[in-house]
């Protein structure tokens, strides 16, 4: 992935840091609107990371690269999890970015797909304040989550709180240190990026840990339909599996003590 970045990450909110954009070459219309909405929002230093678009790859190649030798990328999705060539597209836009950030070596790097969008209520003031409290430790913080099953630790009146399973990479900040152990862990591709995220959250839970921020600064536009959305053939049978997934999960949280929000 090529990003053209001219080093200059001074954000008109007061920001110093590097915010880079998911979006398709085929869809200058999102990255305008998105532009748009950011600048409003005091982020105007944007580098545009040209997605990789999972509809121009090899079935050879995305075969390879999930490890197995004969894959059915082309049929109707039977799971939430099942990859699709557009998740497909999606997950290696981020592990690209990751890669540039570990290159660069920056303290921190803010990443959108190109449908976030300000919260409601969003305060330029607050946001900067929770983000430059983060302590340097903290390697990945979602500024915009859809937690699932309630599986995030209760925030308890602070601005951060551990989360473990969520839906859409919509929004984040990392560290080289997280790209580091996240690239360790996601390969070879198994399922939709935030699943397969969320599986080493829980499974590496000791030794590696994501954050979100409360208040919400961040939320997709639900009035642009996903890029990467491609039907499920059976509505009823993917819920049934996710909701098992979850409530296994839950089950082992649970156990460790966990103070997890309530189930939804």
């Amino acid at each position: 992935m090529d990003l053209q970045f001219d080093g200059d990450c001074a954000q008109a909110n007061g920001l110093d840091l590097p915010v880079v954009v998911i979006n398709l070459r085929r869809r200058p219309d999102r990255w305008q609107a998105f532009s748009h909405r950011m600048y409003a929002a005091g982020l105007t230093k944007l580098t545009r990371a040209v997605a990789i678009d999972g509809r121009q790859l090899p079935t050879s190649d995305i075969a390879a690269l999930l490890g197995i030798p004969d894959c059915a990328i082309d049929q109707g999705p039977r799971s939430h999890l099942a990859l699709t060539r557009p998740a497909v597209g999606c997950f290696l836009s981020h592990l690209a970015i990751w890669r540039w950030v570990l290159h660069r070596n920056f303290r921190r790097v803010m990443v959108f797909e190109d449908d976030a969008a300000p919260a409601a209520g969003y305060r330029s003031s607050h946001f900067c304040d929770v983000v430059v409290s983060i302590p340097e430790e903290v390697g990945l913080v979602f500024l915009g989550r859809i937690i699932m099953g309630g599986l995030a630790d209760r925030t308890d009146g602070s601005h951060l709180a551990r989360i473990y399973y969520f839906n859409g990479t919509f929004a984040y900040m990392i560290t080289p240190a997280a790209c580091h152990s996240l690239l360790q862990h996601l390969l070879p591709l198994q399922s939709h990026i935030d699943h397969q995220m969320s599986r080493v959250l829980i499974e590496h839970r000791r030794v590696f840990s994501a954050y979100y921020t409360e208040p919400q600064f961040f939320e997709p536009d639900w009035t642009l339909r996903s890029d990467c959305y491609v039907p499920l053939s059976d509505d009823a049978v993917a819920d049934q599996e996710l909701a098992q997934i979850i409530g296994h999960s839950r089950q082992v949280l649970m156990a460790e003590g966990r103070p997890l929000l309530p189930p939804k």
